[in-house]
C-alpha cells in the first residue's frame, strides 16, 4: 500500500488507542517513510492494565481481527491491512522503535557490529552480558561508534 494510505490507517489507530497508552509512536516503514509499505507497525507502553483495552478498542471501532495476541504484541488486522502492536516498558520503549523501525537489513547490520564488539542488540538495547549500555536510538548508535541516521535513511 502507499505510504500516504498508511500513515492514514496508522493515525487513525493511534487516535483510537492513545488514551490507553502512556506513549505510543508509528514504527517500521511508515516512520522510514517508504513509498510502498506492507503493514502498520506500532510501539506502544500501556497505561497500567490497559492492554486488552487496547484490543478490544481496535475491535469495536475499528473491526480489528485478531490474528495473535500475547502481553507483548498483537497481530491484527484492519481494513484487509496487518498491524503489529509492540508492548514496551519505559526501560525497552527506545531500543524497541529502533528494532521495529528497521529496516531488517539496517538491523542485521547493527547487530553484527554490536557483536563485533562483544554486544548484543535486543528489545532491551545494546547489552554487554546482563548489562544494558545503551538504551536510546542515539545511544545505540554512539555506541557503535556510528553516525545517527534518520528513519528514512535506515533503508
Amino acid at each position: 500500500m502507499r505510504l500516504q494510505k498508511a500513515q492514514k490507517l496508522a493515525k487513525q489507530i493511534v487516535e483510537q488507542i492513545h488514551p490507553h497508552c502512556e506513549r505510543i509512536e508509528i514504527a517500521g516503514s511508515i516512520r522510514r517513510r517508504k513509498q510502498e509499505c506492507r503493514d502498520v507497525d506500532v510501539v506502544l507502553i500501556p497505561k497500567s492494565f490497559l492492554w486488552p483495552r487496547i484490543i478490544a478498542t481496535l475491535q469495536r471501532t475499528m473491526d480489528a481481527e485478531v490474528i495473535k495476541r500475547g502481553e507483548s504484541i498483537a497481530q491484527l488486522t484492519i481494513k484487509g491491512v496487518n498491524v503489529d502492536l509492540y508492548v514496551a516498558s519505559p526501560e525497552t520503549y527506545e531500543a524497541l522503535i529502533l528494532i521495529r523501525t528497521g529496516s531488517a537489513e539496517h538491523n542485521i547490520k547493527l547487530s553484527m557490529l554490536a557483536q563485533k564488539k562483544g554486544l548484543k542488540l535486543t528489545h532491551k538495547g545494546l547489552t554487554r552480558g546482563d548489562v544494558v549500555i545503551a538504551r536510546t536510538e542515539r545511544e545505540i548508535f554512539e555506541s557503535l561508534d556510528l553516525p545517527y541516521k534518520n528513519p528514512e535513511e535506515r533503508g
